[in-house]
């Protein structure tokens, strides 16, 4: 199989060779018939005869090495058929005197560069027998007188073919030199053939594994999920793969040529202080621009590019975008300040209780042994009063501050809701201007949930919606399947939010009613969160709030231990980024 493909590509180049030794043959026999013996019309001719017949043969060759696919079988034709040609050449030229006995040779040459060792010894062969056979038959009335006694057709033969004893030396010789030098041409034209097909195997294996090689590393290169950038000694970018393409938002195409410092801010001056020697930072933190307005925190490994003849010749820039990482390192940050201050508040809270609780019994137990006028008694209500929101706002932030705990199950969100405003219709502040509106779909919206936490959040969002409604409004609810979540909107058409609340309305103490504890919408953060879910707020003062919450089905309880609220900080993130 080796041999055939190798034979496929040679015999192209061998039918073009043909051509072009046919061509200088006929050129200088007949410069050399022009120059010594213009006379002589007929050796000319049959050389021509000779000629047109190989250029014949040559066209077919060339024609059936189009169409036909036995590379092997045209391989012998060509050779064989170029042995016959060769041997009229010879005999029309002069045979003994003929100038073209190399032509064998170049055959010979030509066969081992398209067999095997052992054919191009047969190929040798066969041009010896041809020759040889063409000389006996030309030199046979010479060499064999009681031949031409005996068949009379030879007669004519033997007044041509005279042999002189000079003349059978030098046939002589030049069969024995034919012999010798076919087969060493053989020998020596085959090992040099054999050496360069086994260094064209070899070269084409390295190849092979120097593509293969280049093959892989370009599938690493594209296959990276960090980004990969190179330049020039000058900081032009040379190559970007597709990761860093998605990672600064723009096409390869855009980037190619560009600075490197219209992208990686802070780097230019590496570039230029360090055109030969040194090596730039090894690890920058840089921020980018992204196409969208967007700013990216960008982690960035540098080093030379380095040519093991050249030494460097630009840089390698390995980035990675280190935005979300920042912003949960600081979420963390903001989480673990608000448990440390969330366990401290918790313990204070936890000591105020006491205190309060015998601050209200001894206030009680002085209104019932005491006969109090008016004045008095409207302190001691007071005290009584702000002594039970104190203990109400202290009891709520212990719920707060406290781990949370889910008891997940397969429950109707619908039904949860529905029940939540059944119960809102018998608030005390709800009044009759005060309308609920609901949209329901007609089947229930199944999900893995806590049921007692998802109803507290229902309630605590309808409760700040009748606070913020004192003169009557509309409270919306509704329910919606969205896909593999479930998506619950309560909206009011109330006070709103202002700008600044809307920044920390998940935060505690954060509330904007005289009576309440703040705690509320914190909780509603926790519960959600601790859901895997999602909760944003829509809101402008005097339009009323949206509260859009979006459930998992398939949730699995998280250890709430460290769910804060840190929403002032992530929006903050967000913004800039």
């Amino acid at each position: 199989m080796i041999f055939t493909d190798e034979i496929k590509d040679w015999l192209p180049w061998v039918i073009k060779i043909r051509f072009v030794i046919i061509t200088f043959v006929f050129a200088i026999e007949y410069a050399i018939h022009q120059l010594t013996n213009p006379a002589n019309i007929a050796s000319i001719r049959y050389l021509g005869v000779a000629v047109i017949l190989w250029y014949i043969l040559s066209l077919f060759f060339l024609i059936y090495n189009q169409i036909s696919r036995d590379y092997l079988l045209q391989a012998y034709l060509q050779i064989f058929s170029d042995i016959v040609i060769i041997t009229a050449i010879v005999h029309v030229t002069g045979d003994l005197e003929s100038n073209y006995f190399s032509l064998y040779l170049v055959t010979i040459i030509l066969a081992s560069t398209l067999f095997p060792r052992g054919r191009a010894f047969l190929v040798a062969a066969v041009s010896f027998v041809a020759m040889g056979g063409m000389m006996e038959f030309v030199y046979l009335p010479g060499m064999y007188p009681e031949l031409v006694e005996k068949f009379p057709t030879l007669q004519a033969m033997a007044t041509s073919s005279i042999l002189t004893p000079e003349l059978m030396k030098a046939l002589q010789v030049k069969i024995g030199a034919s012999f010798f030098g076919f087969f060493a041409v053989a020998y020596l034209s085959s090992y040099l053939a054999e050496s360069l097909r086994k260094a064209g195997r070899e070269l084409r294996d390295k190849s092979g594994q120097v593509a293969n090689l280049q093959a892989k590393n370009e599938n690493i290169i594209q296959s990276m999920r960090e980004g990969l950038l190179s330049t020039d000694l000058e900081g032009s970018i040379t190559e970007l793969n597709p990761a860093g393409a998605e990672i600064l938002g723009r096409q390869i195409e855009e980037v190619r040529g560009s600075r490197i410092e219209e992208f990686f801010h802070g780097l230019a001056e590496d570039i230029t202080s360090n055109p030969e020697g040194g090596s730039p930072p090894e690890r920058q933190e840089v921020t980018y621009r992204h196409p969208r307005r967007e700013h990216r925190i960008l982690g960035v490994y540098s080093s030379h590019l380095i040519v093991p003849e050249e030494g460097a010749v630009g840089y390698v820039y390995n980035f990675q975008d280190l935005t979300e990482e920042k912003r949960r390192e600081v979420e963390y940050r903001a989480k673990d300040r608000m448990a440390t201050l969330g366990r401290m508040a918790a313990g204070i809270a936890h000591e105020i209780r006491n205190p309060l609780a015998s601050i209200a019994g001894a206030v009680k137990l002085l209104q019932s042994i005491t006969r109090l006028d008016e004045d008095q008694a409207q302190l001691i209500a007071i005290v009584s009063r702000e002594s039970e929101r104190l203990n109400k706002l202290a009891s709520d932030f212990l719920v707060y501050s406290r781990d949370q705990r889910f008891e997940f199950q397969r429950v109707d969100v619908v039904s949860l809701l529905a029940d939540t405003l059944v119960l809102l219709e018998h608030h005390p502040l709800f009044t009759s201007k005060i309308r609920i509106e609901r949209k329901f779909p007609r089947r229930g919206l199944t999900m893995m949930a806590d049921a007692d936490k998802l109803r507290q959040v229902f309630w605590n969002i309808c409760d700040n919606s009748l606070k913020a409604m004192p003169h009557g409004g509309t409270l919306a609810a509704q329910a919606e399947d969205a896909g593999k979540q479930v998506r619950v909107v309560l909206s009011d058409t109330g006070v709103g939010f202002t700008p600044k609340q809307l920044e920390k309305v998940f935060e505690p103490f954060q509330s904007g009613f005289e009576e309440g504890t703040g705690l509320g919408l914190a909780l509603v953060y926790q519960i959600i969160r601790g859901h895997q879910g999602t909760i944003q707020v829509d809101s402008q003062p005097g339009k009323g709030a949206r509260f859009v919450i979006d459930l998992p089905r398939e949730a699995k309880p998280v250890d709430n231990s460290q769910v804060s609220v840190v929403s002032q900080s992530k929006r903050r993130l967000t913004a800039d980024n």
